[in-house]
């Protein structure tokens, strides 16, 4: 029994990760924290580069002079004219900061390495998502197809009972019960597409698109091969984005350490310029002066009080960087933790799926005979009822079970960084 899609396109889970990755908004965002971490890093931002600049200023005066010099001569003018141009090109160039510079460009090194590291786990946790709505919707579909098979069995327990009570060889009591299973399947088949629509508005919410867009989705769910703790321990510590992660916040706390220490220490500068100045006045001792040329200089700034204590701000950037330690072996033990339970979900799934492909079997062969003796009158409704039940929630079961085994394996796969949709 195939539960009809009514046209609706095929939505394939490669097909949907596709569309979430250039429209999820998640992976947008870190993407463009990982952009402004790229462009950030560059040896200007570090200190690498002078600064240069280019001056100029034209000025206007007009005073009241009275001047005496030794010669005797005397000067007296009222509303003399002044005026002033001035023009330079000025660069100034850190040479040496203690090894600043070059520790802030390793440390935007590391932090543009970490929005990357960043991305990366982004979109390993939204495939991890994804494929989980995902394959909840097949389990919902298959869900749908199981009660689609129990109306069909009821509709025809309907049909047995009927006969059977216009031969008088039944009583109407099993008509009406067939009756009102058949009611209550109905209602639960509605129930199930209503959720199923309310599954696909947000699986298309998780692809970043328009809510109301239908599709149909596969119907297989497979399976790896087992997995085993130990071998998977080390690729879990080693390869983990999360934990690359934490391990670049260490880095980076370590980086924030060497930049602080680095204050303390004597700071040298280039100073070049290039100038020009012209002063003109209508009287006075200078008439006229114009200077144009270059001047070179180094100087020097040996930190002896900067109002903050350098030993202090060590001392708070070694306690942030230890707690990155404690972050970082907190997280491998959750991860370890979490790969061991999802290994042992695995495990568990596994042989409950073999367990209920035995039980169907067995449910199959029991309604058979069950609806033979039924259509013989040698059996009751509650009899036939059973047996169906028995089928539907062994096959309920069974599907359940290699939906919880898919979320497990994911898990594994995700923990590993190794989650991908082929």
């Amino acid at each position: 029994m195939v539960l009809s899609g009514f046209g609706q396109p095929l939505l394939t889970l490669k097909e949907a990760m596709q569309i979430g990755l250039v429209n999820n908004f998640d992976i947008r965002i870190v993407r463009n924290e990982a952009f402004l971490a790229k462009e950030a890093n560059t040896y200007g931002n570090a200190g690498f580069l002078p600064n240069v600049a280019l001056t100029g200023s034209r000025n206007f005066q007009w005073n009241d002079i009275n001047q005496k010099y030794s010669s005797g001569l005397e000067v007296n003018n009222n509303g003399v004219a002044t005026n002033q141009l001035n023009a330079g090109l000025a660069a100034n160039w850190v040479l040496y900061d203690g090894g600043k510079m070059f520790i802030t460009k390793r440390k935007q090194d590391t932090i543009q390495s970490a929005a990357d590291v960043k991305v990366q786990n982004q979109i390993l946790n939204f495939t991890d998502t994804l494929s989980a709505a995902y394959y909840q919707l097949v389990l919902g579909k298959f869900d749908s197809r199981i009660t689609l098979q129990d109306i069909e069995r009821t509709e025809e327990r309907l049909k047995i009972s009927e006969e059977q009570f216009r031969t008088g060889t039944r009583s109407k009591s099993d008509q009406l019960q067939a009756q009102i299973d058949l009611n209550v399947l109905k209602n639960k088949l509605l129930g199930q597409k209503i959720q199923i629509e309310i599954r696909k508005g947000a699986f298309n919410q998780l692809l970043g698109r328009d809510l109301e867009i239908d599709f149909e989705v596969e119907d297989s769910v497979a399976l790896s091969a087992s997995y085993d703790f130990s071998s998977l321990k080390s690729k879990v510590l080693a390869d983990n984005f999360q934990l690359l992660l934490a391990r670049k916040n260490v880095e980076v706390s370590k980086l924030t350490i060497d930049e602080v220490r680095s204050r303390a220490l004597p700071q040298i500068t280039l100073n070049t310029a290039y100038n020009f100045t012209q002063s003109k006045s209508a009287a006075g001792f200078a008439l006229y002066n114009r200077s144009l040329g270059p001047n070179i200089g180094v100087s020097m700034v040996v930190p002896i009080f900067t109002g903050v204590s350098i030993n202090r701000l060590v001392k708070l950037a070694n306690i942030d960087m230890e707690t990155r330690k404690l972050q970082l072996k907190l997280a491998e033990s959750r991860l370890l933790t979490q790969l061991w339970r999802a290994l042992k979900s695995l495990d568990y799934q596994q042989e409950t799926i073999r367990a209920e492909l035995q039980n169907i079997n067995l449910a199959k062969e029991n309604l058979n005979i069950a609806t033979g003796r039924f259509k013989l009158a040698q059996s009751t409704t509650l009899e036939l009822k059973d047996a169906q039940a028995q089928l539907s929630n062994a096959q309920s079961r069974f599907l359940q079970a290699r939906f919880n085994a898919k979320i497990a394996e994911n898990q594994v796969l995700r923990l590993e960084g190794k989650l991908r949709i082929e």
